[in-house]
């Protein structure tokens, strides 16, 4: 072989490795939290990944401007309380599913894609706001310690309220203060 040859096989080895490199870095990269405190991710605008597989087989990265409020419930499914939150939340998913201001993603944080989409079927839940986080590490990356637990976050991706255990998703309080975080509703209370 040749020397310059030899250069351009030793070059071309060293950027893909370099690539190889860069690559894993980027896709490690997750946004900052604090361990030592006990809230979840402040901002999803923060940078990193933070992904979640939809229960219909496509995956989706957390991390970013959502541009719209984004209602994370995060929950255990099989649980008695799920069982008796899921419906109310089901119903109010449904009823803002037109909505461009309000998204709501139900994260299943074990199990597979086939059996929460199974367990869904057996109870009556739609699949299209159905993700599911297979370990639960996306959930703690995020900071979720207990569920059921909800964040909601306003369009620009910060953190605008936070809920552990059930809520009564049938309250006028509770839609009113979704609503109140919608783009263009002047400011709000975190």
């Amino acid at each position: 072989m040749a020397a310059p040859s030899r250069r351009m096989v030793i070059g071309t080895m060293f950027v893909v490795l370099l690539a190889i490199v860069g690559w894993g870095y980027y896709h490690s990269l997750v946004p900052a939290i604090h361990q030592d405190h006990d809230h979840p991710l402040e901002n999803l605008a923060a940078g990193g990944f933070l992904r979640v597989e939809a229960v219909e087989g496509r995956r989706r990265n957390l991390v970013g401007r959502p541009g719209r409020v984004l209602i994370l419930h995060w929950f255990q499914p099989n649980s008695a309380t799920t069982a008796s939150e899921l419906p109310s939340l089901v119903d109010y998913s449904g009823s803002v599913a037109d909505d461009p201001g309000i998204e709501v993603l139900l994260i299943a944080t074990s199990g597979t894609r086939e059996s929460v989409r199974d367990w869904a079927r057996g109870h009556r839940i739609p699949t299209r706001p159905l993700y599911v986080d297979r370990n639960g590490e996306t959930a703690q990356l995020i900071g979720v310690r207990r569920t059921p637990e909800t964040l909601i976050y306003d369009p620009e991706g910060h953190l605008a309220h936070q809920a552990r255990g059930p809520m009564d998703w049938t309250a006028p309080t509770l839609r009113q203060a979704i609503e109140g975080f919608k783009p263009g509703d002047g400011e709000h209370q975190h």
